[in-house]
């Protein structure tokens, strides 16, 4: 089977920034992996880490599967800290082992100018474990970023891979509603969201440029 695996540093990162492409490859028969670095406990300080954990971890859960994707594994690391726990618990074995363990078609991750360290981070994580097994095995997939927080990419010479998500974006909208942790925590009225603007935002305006409803971009990293 072919496979798809998305890497990102928060359990709702994938959706804003892959969920059509994500719905889209599961529609066709590719089996969708996420893996999430951390549990994001950073969102909601006022309340403990195991109970921000547990809520992560189903909301995450529940849009996997209005997606269709396969599994959702996560990483453990501490929101906020990432970069310093990538050699202490050993991120970099894991992250081979999950591309040796699926061989997958497609590897998607963080842009090189998100706004969140984190974010970064995981990028940089990826793409070392990436190029170590290329070297030390040969390894191929192809790499691509996607963006959360920017509303628009940069100009960045790299090439682009564009997802028409028209039949998908409602999907992808679904499965943003299940994280409901986030929708509360920047909602400030019934209808207004700004992760939900940036993602209509986004879908429209690259649909505009690439003549469809809606679309995703990517930039290619490998």
């Amino acid at each position: 089977m072919k496979s798809i695996v998305v890497f990102c540093a928060h359990s709702d990162d994938q959706i804003l920034g892959a969920g059509g492409a994500m719905a889209k490859f599961a529609k066709k028969g590719y089996s969708v992996d996420t893996h999430i670095f951390s549990y994001g406990e950073l969102s909601h300080p006022h309340y403990k880490k195991d109970y921000i954990k547990d809520i992560r971890i189903k909301e995450s859960e529940e849009a996997n599967k209005v997606i269709g994707g396969n599994k959702v594994e996560f990483f453990g690391l501490t929101d906020g800290q990432l970069n310093t726990e990538f050699n202490t618990k050993n991120i970099y074995s894991k992250i081979k082992s999950v591309l040796k363990e699926t061989k997958p078609k497609i590897i998607f991750t963080h842009a090189i100018d998100d706004m969140l360290p984190d974010h970064r981070s995981v990028r940089r994580a990826v793409l070392r474990a990436y190029d170590e097994l290329h070297k030390e095995e040969g390894f191929e997939a192809e790499v691509y970023s996607f963006d959360v927080w920017n509303i628009w990419n940069t100009k960045r010479d790299t090439p682009v891979l564009v997802v028409d998500i028209s039949e998908e974006f409602k999907t992808k909208i679904k499965a943003l509603h299940c994280f409901k942790s986030q929708i509360n925590l920047f909602t400030h009225a019934y209808f207004v969201n700004i992760l939900y603007l940036g993602v209509y935002i986004k879908g429209f305006l690259y649909g505009l440029r690439y003549k469809t409803k809606f679309a995703e971009v990517y930039h290619k990293l490998r």
